[in-house]
């Protein structure tokens, strides 16, 4: 069984990846850290402190390694091209905000990834590419109840635009985004 583990940075892919590796006694992939490994990458993006990846390439890499008993974790969906099962961790915008600052990501590194996973952006992606997509909201949840979710096969329906908090932290995100985009057209 191929199992993989995607969503938005903050989300806790690669505690419950680890957590459910070990359980299962499968071999673990982390796909950013392979592809930066095997320089499959056309750039550092020095404002969004992470690499370009070239996604043609990532994706024959992959399919040349990804194998059965095996979770993957990656916030690229897209690029894996066969899992068994497909589960997006969803985080409650507000908590991820406070979580991203504080490991010391930049405003506009924060900010995308935070509009990301309020707008849905990896579950999109994920629900494009395969039919069998379990999403689970870990906010507030110990990382061992969340590998017992995924093994019984417990999804939630997730939409943080129903809260008016979600949508004014959007509004105060966008700026941020907008602020970066006018100084960088400004250059």
């Amino acid at each position: 069984m191929i199992i993989l583990i995607t969503g938005t940075p903050g989300t806790g892919k690669s505690t419950i990846a680890s957590l459910l590796s070990a359980k299962l006694g499968y071999e673990r992939l982390n796909v950013s850290s392979f592809l930066i490994q095997n320089k499959v990458f056309y750039e550092y993006d020095e404002l969004r402190s992470s690499y370009v990846i070239d996604e043609d390439k990532a994706i024959e890499l992959l399919s040349s390694t990804i194998k059965d008993n095996m979770v993957i974790e990656t916030i690229y969906p897209s690029l894996i091209s066969k899992a068994d099962k497909v589960i997006v961790l969803r985080r409650d915008p507000r908590v991820l905000y406070r979580e991203l600052k504080e490991r010391g990501w930049n405003e506009l590194k924060v900010a995308e990834n935070v509009m990301a996973e309020a707008l849905g952006v990896i579950s999109s992606e994920a629900r494009e590419n395969f039919t069998n997509v379990c999403e689970i909201d870990t906010t507030n949840k110990k990382p061992e109840d969340v590998v017992e979710q995924i093994l019984g096969n417990k999804c939630e329906e997730i939409d943080w635009l129903n809260s008016d908090d979600v949508v004014n932290l959007l509004i105060s995100l966008d700026k941020i985004i907008s602020h970066y985009e006018d100084s960088n057209i400004n250059e």
